[in-house]
């Protein structure tokens, strides 16, 4: 049996199966050193001509083991020229550890960005990564012990985001040492590997090798169970795909507006990727997005509250508003108080919501076609007296709805016709001393109103576009 010929095969394969590679293709190769990085190099560059590819070496320097770090640069550096390859190394800026974010987190973020910018600068179609099927087999345990559903139990994707591969996906890390020292290849040793303060140290430490006792296939078990769960996760996911472009809609400030009724009706496993979905369309990823979070959001969405918010990780938030489920990237700024005094009739603007207001007197005989907007009004001019006085909502303001005998409070009113809270202290409102005469783009008071009897009208119109209430879907 030929290892080296197997091994090589096998992961040829790989990368046919998830049609990694393209003629043509440029790849940066990241190379830590490691047994799995330097495999990743030689098979990459033994097949370098039959997949037509060209290779570039990156070496990312964390600067967490300054005993380690310079000798494993200067190894994948004489590395990179024994494979004629050119070669970009980055040292991690000195802050990286005081962050506030998890250490390994931190590190893996400033990683990828690495990479990223490589590709970029030598103009790369793939970022080639040397995780194996025990990588694998790690990460799935770790997400079962973290409380994850199918999709996070589907692992580390072969692929993804069209241009991150893992051609060693399907290799264990025993194949690779195998292969090594076929071979004979060096490589570097990371001591961090055998700190157990790391999660994924200890399972693979600890709890692999016990549970090998009971089940010696347990790694090849685990990565079969990640692509079971990655084929089912996909086909939700094309399904929430396809709802979501039925039946979202685009807020004003860019939000994700789903249909509550909608949602409500959907069977639970795509509630669960329908709102993955839009997290991820709204805040780029899903890290630090867990079930918890999944099932707070389902729960706004089907308890009885009319209005609730939840914050996420990722500044994320997603507020059920009445009838809708609106998700997104930070909460709006909560509006300034507003008040402006209009002593006679005229144009005045307001600058905090961008608008204008006119306000005149007409003819009665015109009544017929000032009622065709929302945002203009009339009024009985008679029962009117400067100055008024245009401000935002306070508690405790009270009026007669039109079409009503009794006095009704203006909180009350807007739970009525279902305005959201965020919006209300955005809605002028137009005052004769203590009497509220219109609540702007809505409903007059009925007392104010145009009857038989009206000799002179008040005519007050809004022009609303491009401002704020505009925005705010109050047209």
């Amino acid at each position: 049996m030929n290892i080296v010929r197997d091994i090589i095969k096998k992961i040829g394969n790989t990368i046919s199966k998830y049609r990694m590679i393209r003629r043509g293709d440029r790849v940066i190769v990241a190379v830590s050193g490691g047994v799995d990085s330097v495999c990743l190099l030689d098979v990459l560059h033994s097949l370098k001509e039959v997949l037509g590819i060209e290779l570039v070496v990156a070496h990312f320097d964390h600067g967490l083991r300054p005993d380690e770090d310079a000798s494993e640069t200067e190894f994948v550096k004489s590395l990179a020229a024994a494979f004629a390859c050119d070669f970009v190394t980055k040292r991690a800026d000195p802050d990286l550890q005081s962050e506030t974010a998890s250490l390994e987190e931190r590190a893996r973020d400033v990683r990828y960005r690495f990479l990223k910018d490589v590709k970029e600068q030598f103009s790369a179609q793939k970022i080639a990564i040397g995780h194996n099927l025990n990588d694998q087999a790690e990460t799935v345990f770790m997400r079962l012990l973290r409380g994850s559903g199918p999709s996070g139990l589907s692992g580390i994707p072969p692929v993804r985001d069209n241009h991150i591969i893992r051609p060693l996906i399907d290799v264990t890390r025993s194949e690779i040492e195998s292969y090594l020292s076929n071979r004979g290849l060096s490589h570097i040793t990371d001591s961090s590997n055998f700190e157990t303060k790391y999660l994924r140290n200890e399972i693979r430490l600890n709890l692999l090798p016990q549970l090998e006792k009971y089940q010696p296939k347990i790694v090849e078990i685990l990565g079969r169970t990640a692509g079971i769960m990655r084929e089912e996760s996909a086909w939700l996911e094309e399904k929430a795909a396809r709802w979501l472009k039925k039946w979202a809609a685009k807020g004003s400030n860019d939000e994700i507006v789903l249909p509550l009724l909608r949602f409500k009706g959907l069977p639970e496993p795509l509630k669960n990727h329908v709102i993955r979905q839009a997290l991820k369309r709204k805040g780029g990823g899903l890290r630090r997005i867990g079930l918890p979070n999944i099932d707070a959001i389902k729960q706004i969405a089907t308890g009885s509250r009319p209005q609730a918010e939840i914050t996420l990780p990722n500044m994320l938030a997603v507020k059920r508003v009445y009838d809708r489920l609106i998700f997104l990237k930070s909460k709006p700024e909560t509006p300034k108080r507003f008040c402006c005094i209009i002593d006679k009739p005229g144009a005045f603007t307001l600058e905090t919501l961008g608008c204008t207001i006119q306000i005149e007197e007409v003819e009665r005989e015109v009544l017929p076609e000032l009622t065709t907007s929302a945002w203009a009004t009339c009024l009985d001019a008679d029962l009117i007296t400067f100055p008024l006085m245009l401000r935002n909502f306070r508690p405790g303001d009270r009026f007669v709805p039109l079409g009503m005998t009794g006095h009704k409070k203006l909180k009350s009113f807007f739970i009525d016709i279902k305005i959201p809270s965020h919006v209300r202290a955005r809605i002028p409102i137009l005052f004769q001393g203590n009497e509220l005469i219109w609540v702007c783009g809505i409903r007059i008071d009925d007392r104010f109103k145009v009857t038989s009897r009206t000799q002179r009208i008040l005519k007050i119109t809004f022009d609303t576009q491009g401002s704020t209430l505009y925005n705010e879907g109050l047209k």
